[in-house]
């Protein structure tokens, strides 16, 4: 079977999977297919689970929680959206660009969780699954160590300031 003939949970099972063997993810597994969705469970930065919903309904990748107690107004959450829209721009490299024709990633803050979205506008579940994992390695390894993100990286994650 190719690539593009495989179920889109298989593929993203796999590249999930491919993380987790190369130890950019410390532990996964994948959970039960309801309906069109797909749950995947990780084990990832600062040993946080995070889940991972595909939605094959929605043709969508999603982080229902990928941080928690993000205070309201604008600081950290209007700084993570311009970032995000700065991963689509083309003045990024197209290895580090997530390609608008191809993927359209959005957030959302709900009582003080923000999700997480990237929309798969051409079918490619696997080019999905990679751009959304680089992503959030970026959000972690770069937004959040600088800005408004260092204090909420601190505060959130119990981090000693003076180790990061």
């Amino acid at each position: 079977m190719t690539a593009e003939k495989r179920p889109p949970a298989d593929v993203v099972g796999d590249i999930l999977s491919g993380y987790a063997r190369r130890g950019v993810l410390r532990g996964f597994s994948r959970g039960a297919t309801r309906g069109s969705k797909t749950s995947y469970r990780m084990t990832w930065h600062h040993d946080r689970a995070f889940d991972l919903v595909l939605d094959l309904s929605r043709r969508t990748l999603r982080f229902p929680s990928l941080l928690s107690n993000v205070p309201p107004g604008k600081a950290l959450y209007g700084a993570l959206t311009a970032f995000l829209r700065a991963r689509q721009s083309q003045e990024l490299p197209s290895h580090r660009r997530i390609d608008a024709g191809k993927a359209l990633v959005r957030s959302y803050r709900r009582s003080g969780n923000l999700s997480l979205t990237l929309e798969v506008k051409d079918g490619d579940y696997g080019y999905g699954a990679r751009k959304l994992i680089h992503l959030v390695q970026e959000i972690f390894l770069d937004f959040l160590r600088e800005g408004a993100g260092y204090e909420y990286l601190v505060e959130n994650f119990d981090l000693d300031p003076d180790s990061i």
